[in-house]
C-alpha cells in the first residue's frame, strides 16, 4: 500500500500518472531509506497516502538537495492530474545536468539496505478489494 497512489486505494480510475506516483515514491525510498507513508497498520498507511502526508525529516534528509525534494513535492500530488508527465519529470531541475556541481557527500544506503531487507520479508502484494473486484469482473464478464 506504501507505494499505491491516492486514487488506487479509493478504487478509482488509474493513468499514466499513478505510475509517476510511484516515482515520486521511490525516489523518496531511495534518498533516504524510509517510506514516506508507512505507519503502523496498513489502514494508517492508507489514510497517509490519501491525505498525502509526508514531511522530509532531516535526519534523514539532512545530505539531500532542495531540488531533489522539490522533485518528490512536484510528483507526489494527491489530485493525478496535478502530477507532471514523464517528460515533464525529465526536465526537471533536479535531472539536469549540473556541468560537474554534483554534490560529493556521498548518500547513507544503511537505511535503504535495511527497507530493501523488511520488503523482502513482507507479503504486502494484497491488492485493494475494490481493484480486486474490478479486475475479477473484467476477466469474468458473465459473473
Amino acid at each position: 500500500m506504501q507505494f499505491a497512489a491516492p486514487e488506487v486505494i479509493q478504487g478509482l480510475p488509474v493513468s499514466l500518472s499513478t505510475d509517476i506516483w510511484s516515482i515520486g515514491v521511490l525516489t523518496y525510498v531511495m534518498l533516504s531509506g524510509v517510506s514516506p507513508f508507512l505507519d503502523e497498520s496498513k489502514e494508517e498507511t492508507c489514510i497517509n497516502v490519501c491525505r498525502v502526508d509526508f514531511s522530509f525529516p532531516h535526519e534523514y534528509f539532512a545530505d539531500v538537495s532542495h531540488a531533489a525534494r522539490d522533485f518528490i513535492n512536484v510528483i507526489l500530488q494527491e489530485d493525478f492530474r496535478r502530477r507532471p508527465t514523464a517528460a515533464t519529470c525529465l526536465q526537471h531541475p533536479w535531472l539536469q545536468p549540473h556541468n560537474g556541481s554534483y554534490s560529493k557527500i556521498p548518500l547513507d544506503t544503511s537505511r535503504l539496505a535495511s527497507f530493501i531487507e523488511r520488503r523482502r520479508h513482507q507479503y504486502d502484494v494484497h491488492p485493494v478489494p475494490s481493484v480486486k473486484s474490478f479486475l475479477l469482473s473484467r476477466m469474468n464478464p458473465g459473473t
